[in-house]
């Protein structure tokens, strides 16, 4: 039996969350804690504020009640189906109070057990074409179970084996044999809910199952209404969190029936033990509790809020979140006039001393850089290779958002770029850009003043010749505020340093078959499968040697380039950001170059970003994206956001505050990657829907996958967050419950002639 409860309007707060200007990203914000009434000003939580709004997230709880319930048709649903990428869930619905999604041939599911042994999987579905539903646990096929021909929905009851059932993340995948087509969708059957119970069969007796709706609820106890997560003893809520330094765990507890329920809080950090936090009664008034999580801080942990027992009514937990102790504003700062963006294509990271000591290459100017700047230690790109990096970087929405991920996509004109906006607020716009991929072939070409890009214009793309053009076009603007956006592309293949920066890695009398204007023909040959082309140890060591002389090439020509800024008297008034698309790889994971794989030799990237005065010179060290460059620019020069913005304001983490919410980084490889980074953890989907989780804390080149048995915690508190985002349609707000159409513009191709296939080609794309 289904039961219900009533929404009440307290719970718009729930739609509070995120936002471009990354005030309230991930909690919905100080708001939804300011709205709490009673709660918000108790003794308990004085001095602190909102740096996880669980009640925001109620969507990412797990209910277990007598067994986990998963509510298909719902926003809660996505953390079970993997937002529903590719894993065989189609469109939702609702017959009455029943909400269902449909389902194609497979149906794909992530849940959690707490320990191995004996389950059954109770589906409540509704037959559309199929006649019988064929399980798997764990890749393991169990018997068959077939659908009575009959309306409406019915229950099938599915034992899972306790041999094939681990403590941790499960994969439970439906197959079926028959679809037809409805909308225009392949559609088996209709899902409404599954329920994982432990033990060899389901309870008897009425259920009254925590469907969505009835989960949040609006509860008066002693004169004190409260938003509240609400479930009917015994229960127990769980959420997989990361702990923020200096947490507490507060929440409120009560209960709307006769007499007091024994309740208790556990937590369970990535690797540690099940931990008591808290054991005590929910009765007829608010309990208030800020629990310590100072041991835990920095882990990923789950959280298990328990009502024991089996008293009637509903034990009711008001406003949970994760506090810290509240941050002081940062003081106000004069606005930077003017901006630079340097997008140094191919940079790794671990090729720069300020991120890697033992690296040999010598960047004499970006190392003085790093230390006059905010660098961020764990920056990830969106792409692995140039377009669709540079577009986010340029527009902050994510490739899923502007299309521009394949070598025939453009940018779509419906999207505005941070130089239209800048110009639309009184900046001079200047595009030079060396790559032939960001050129107006692309749509890179809205919103600039004066654009140059070499590769199409078949004009010498050496950074000396950039810099030069550059630092002109800013002699000439630097009387108004201005953006100048600079890629140079020396580090890209074809590398030819000139020789005096070879010689600096390389001083033998080389012979091989390596060869400075072949390499990008050379790697693309060695990246093939087979491969067409393979390299001696004495190759592999020239072409180290001349990407590396490429970076001191170009970092030396930078120095030229500063100088000049210096002697324009527009230094010190001016946010510089230092950033790269992508990396390089050369043999890390078998291969070279890049685009082809998401591991970080090819996603860590670079960033370091200089504006005197509102900028400390520090080192960020948490996972962020390159992505938010346009949120954080816009703050820093003191002009509104972009009106489609999906990444965050780094601001307050360059003024040594706390950013609220989940600290991670998303990034992929067309329709084929799905990545996840967080903390010390990564977190890989195949679109076979394979997956891989590394620990780049202790395999920081990623040689050990970490099997299904390890990083249990780690591996779900990521699984979940990446489901919201692929599930999300407007991911501007893609942690809110109550999603909107968000951004949305269409898909363009560009016409590929045979001259920019042959410039492409020259970079090494193959086409």
């Amino acid at each position: 039996m289904r039961k219900y409860g009533l929404l009440a309007s307290a719970l718009l707060l729930l739609g509070a969350c995120g936002g471009g200007d990354g005030d309230a990203q991930a909690t919905g914000g100080d708001e939804a804690s300011g709205a709490a009434g009673s709660a918000a000003s108790s003794a308990a939580f004085e001095g602190l504020s909102a740096q996880l709004d669980l009640m925001n997230l109620a969507h990412l709880a797990d209910v277990d009640h007598q067994g986990l319930y998963v509510d298909f048709g719902t926003r809660a649903q996505a953390k079970y189906t993997g937002g529903d990428w590719r894993s065989g869930w189609g469109s939702r619905g609702a017959d009455g109070d029943t909400t269902f999604a449909r389902v194609g041939r497979r149906g794909r599911v992530w849940f959690w057990a707490d320990a191995p042994g004996p389950m059954v999987a109770r589906v409540r579905i509704r037959k559309v074409a199929t006649r019988a539903l064929t399980p798997y646990l764990n890749n393991t096929q169990i018997q068959s179970v077939f659908l009575q021909d009959q309306p409406g929905f019915q229950t099938l009851d599915i034992t899972l084996p306790a041999e094939r059932v681990r403590r941790g993340e499960n994969y439970f995948l439906l197959t079926f044999g028959d679809v037809t087509q409805v909308d225009g969708e392949e559609v088996s059957a209709e899902i409404a809910s599954i329920r994982f119970v432990p033990g060899q069969s389901v309870p008897a007796g009425e259920y009254d199952a925590p469907v969505w709706e009835s989960f949040r609820a609006s509860v008066e106890l002693g004169g004190s209404e409260r938003p509240a997560l609400t479930v009917h003893a015994p229960s127990t809520i769980s959420y997989f969190v990361e702990i923020p330094a200096n947490g507490k765990l507060g929440f409120s507890l009560g209960h709307e029936g006769d007499g007091e329920v024994p309740v208790k809080v556990f937590i369970t950090p990535e690797g540690g033990e099940r931990t008591q936090l808290f054991s005590g009664q929910a009765g007829a008034r608010w309990n208030d509790q800020a629990l310590d999580l100072g041991p835990y801080a920095g882990k990923v942990a789950r959280l298990e809020f328990v009502a024991e027992g089996a008293a009637p009514g509903r034990v009711a937990f008001a406003q949970p979140r994760l506090l810290m102790p509240e941050q002081t504003p940062a003081p106000r700062v004069e606005p930077a006039r003017n901006v630079i963006v340097l997008l140094i294509d191919t940079l790794r990271a671990d090729k720069l001393k300020s991120y890697n000591r033992r690296s040999r290459v010598r960047t004499p100017v970006l190392d003085e850089f790093a230390t006059e700047s905010a660098l961020f230690e764990r920056t990830q790109s969106s792409e692995n290779w140039t377009k669709p990096s540079c577009a986010s970087i340029l527009t902050g929405l994510s490739p899923l958002t502007h299309h521009a991920n394949t070598d025939s996509a453009r940018l779509p004109a419906g999207v505005t770029m941070l130089s239209e906006h800048l110009g639309e607020n009184g900046f001079r716009t200047a595009m030079f850009s060396a790559n032939g991929y960001v050129s107006d072939r692309f749509g890179f070409d809205q919103g600039w003043d004066h654009y140059t890009n070499y590769i199409r214009e078949n004009r010498r793309t050496v950074a000396a010749n950039v810099f030069r053009e550059a630092g002109d076009w800013i002699e000439h603007n630097k009387s108004q505020r201005f953006f100048t956006y600079i890629q140079t592309i020396d580090p890209h293949v074809p590398y030819d340093p000139p020789d005096e920066y070879l010689r600096m890695y390389d001083r033998s009398d080389y012979s091989g078959q390596v060869r400075n204007r072949m390499t990008a023909d050379l790697l693309e040959k060695a990246k093939r499968n087979p491969p067409q082309v393979t390299f001696t140890p004495e190759d592999e060591r020239r072409l180290a040697a001349l990407y590396d002389g490429e970076v001191s090439y170009h970092d030396h020509e930078l120095g030229g380039f500063i100088e000049r800024l210096k002697s324009l008297g527009v230094w010190e008034n001016t946010l510089f950001v230092v950033v790269a698309d992508h990396g390089e790889e050369f043999k890390d994971h078998g291969s070279w170059g890049h685009g082809h794989s998401v591991y970080q030799e090819l996603l860590h990237v670079p960033m370091m970003m200089r504006y005197p005065g509102a900028i400390e010179a520090q080192r960020v060290p948490g996972v962020v994206s390159s992505m938010s460059i346009p949120a954080t620019v816009t703050a820093l020069v003191g002009v509104p956001d972009l009106p489609a913005d999906e990444g965050t304001n780094l601001t307050p983490l360059m003024r040594g505050q706390t950013a609220p919410g989940p600290q991670v980084a998303f990034s992929f490889f067309q329709d084929d990657r799905r990545v996840i980074t967080s903390g010390r953890y990564k977190f890989i989907v195949r679109g076979n829907l394979t997956s891989t989780l590394f620990d780049l804390e202790q395999d920081p080149r990623e040689r050990n996958q970490l099997g299904a048995g390890h990083a249990s915690i780690a591996r779900r508190y990521l699984r979940v967050l990446l489901g919201q985002f692929l599930g999300a349609s407007d991911r501007r707000h893609w942690l809110s419950p109550d999603q909107g159409s968000g951004t949305q513009v269409e898909r363009e191709d560009a016409v590929m002639d045979d001259t920019i296939r042959e410039q492409l080609r020259a970079l090494g794309y193959a086409n």
